[in-house]
C-alpha cells in the first residue's frame, strides 16, 4: 500500500509512544483540574482537529458525573456576541498555541479561569493561559495532525479524570498508548484487504456514535484536506437519516460503529441501498467506545492517504497550505 511510505504514516506509526510520553509526563494535569474545579459551564474550544477534540471530550463527560461543559468552534466563542456567564472556564486546545481566535479568547479570559492544552510551551496560547497542559509530539512530518488530535484528547480525558477522582477514566487514559498499537496493527491489515479495490468517490459522509462521532468529524476533515473530496461527519442516527439523502453510486460511505452496533448496522444498510459503497472501520470493536478518537484514526488516516495518492495529491503537503497558515496563525 503507497500510504505506508508518506509523512502522514510515519506520524501515526509513532503515535503510540508520543501518547505514552505525554500521559507519562502528565504535565498540567493536577494544575488543570484545580482551575477548573467549581466552574459552573466549561467552555472547550478550538477549531478544526482542535474542535474535534474538545467535541469528543463534550461527549466524553456526558457519562462523567461533575463536568458542565458545552464544546464550540472558536470562531463562535471569539464573536462579540457570545455571551459568557458568571463562573463560566475556558478550555482551548491548540497544539501550536498560536490558533488567531484560540489566542483571542484566551487573552480576553480575564477573571474567568483558562485551561490551554498544547504542544507548545512557549506559544501565545501558554502564556495566556491560568494553567496549561502539554502534549508531546514526537513528530510532524505531515500537516495533518494525528499525534496532536490524540495527545490532546487524552490530556483532556486526564484532566477529567483528575476533576472527578475518576479511576476508571484514569486507567482507560493509561490504556490509550496500547489501543493505538493495537490500532495501527489493525488498520495496515485491513487496508491491505478493503482499499485496492476502492476508486476515490466523488463525495463521502463519515458516521460514528458517542465519542466516534467526533473522529466521524475528524475523518471528514481528512477526506477533504487530504485526499481532496467533499465531506460529511455525522452521528450515527443522522447518517442513517437526513444524511443518507444525497448518495448515490459514486459516493462513499464510512461508518465508526462497530459491527453489531445496531444503529451502526441500520445505517451501513440504508446508506447500501441509497447506492454508496460502504466501507466500516476497524479497531472501534477492540477498544472502550470512549477511546474511538485515537482508536479510529490510524484507519481514517490510512483510508485518506491512499484516495489521496490515487488522486494524484500531496498527501502530507496539501495545495491549501499556505492559505491555511496565512489565516490560522495569530499575530504574536
Amino acid at each position: 500500500m503507497r500510504f505506508l511510505d508518506t509523512g502522514l504514516w510515519a506520524d501515526v506509526q509513532r503515535l503510540p509512544g508520543a501518547l505514552q510520553a505525554t500521559i507519562d509526563g502528565a504535565e498540567g494535569v493536577a494544575e488543570a483540574a484545580e482551575a477548573l474545579r467549581g466552574a459552573e459551564r466549561i467552555v472547550a474550544t478550538g477549531n478544526g482537529a482542535a474542535y474535534y477534540v474538545a467535541h469528543a471530550l463534550w461527549l466524553a463527560a456526558v457519562e462523567a458525573s461533575g463536568i458542565p461543559i458545552v464544546a464550540l468552534p472558536c470562531g463562535v466563542v471569539a464573536r462579540e456576541g457570545f455571551r459568557w456567564r458568571a463562573g463560566d472556564a475556558v478550555l482551548a486546545v491548540s497544539s501550536s498555541g498560536e490558533f488567531r481566535e484560540v489566542v483571542e479568547i484566551a487573552r480576553a479570559s480575564g477573571a474567568r479561569p483558562c485551561v490551554a492544552i498544547t504542544a507548545s510551551a512557549d506559544s501565545a496560547l501558554a502564556a495566556a493561559a491560568d494553567a496549561v497542559v502539554l502534549q508531546h509530539v514526537a513528530s510532524q512530518r505531515a500537516v495533518t495532525h494525528t499525534q496532536a488530535l490524540a495527545g490532546a484528547y487524552a490530556c483532556g480525558l486526564g484532566v477529567w479524570a483528575a476533576l472527578t477522582g475518576d479511576r476508571g477514566l484514569a486507567a482507560l487514559v493509561g490504556a490509550a498508548p496500547a489501543a493505538a498499537e493495537r490500532a495501527i496493527a489493525d488498520a495496515e491489515a485491513w487496508a491491505a484487504d478493503a482499499l485496492p479495490a476502492l476508486s476515490p468517490p466523488v463525495a463521502a459522509i463519515a458516521v460514528g456514535g458517542g465519542t466516534a462521532w467526533a473522529a466521524a468529524l475528524e475523518l471528514a476533515l481528512m477526506l477533504k484536506e487530504i485526499s481532496r473530496i467533499p465531506a460529511e461527519g455525522v452521528e450515527t442516527r443522522e447518517g442513517a437519516t437526513s444524511a443518507m439523502f444525497g448518495l448515490d453510486r459514486g459516493h462513499l460511505m464510512v461508518s465508526l460503529d462497530a459491527d453489531g452496533d445496531p444503529h451502526g448496522d441500520e445505517a451501513v444498510r440504508l446508506c447500501e441501498e441509497a447506492g454508496a459503497t460502504t466501507l466500516r472501520l476497524p479497531a472501534a470493536a477492540r477498544a472502550d467506545a470512549r477511546l474511538a478518537p485515537i482508536a479510529t484514526l490510524p484507519a481514517a488516516a490510512a483510508l485518506s492517504a491512499e484516495l489521496a495518492l490515487t488522486a494524484g495529491h500531496d498527501v502530507d503537503k496539501p495545495a491549501w497550505t499556505a492559505a491555511y497558515y496565512e489565516t490560522a496563525r495569530s499575530a504574536t
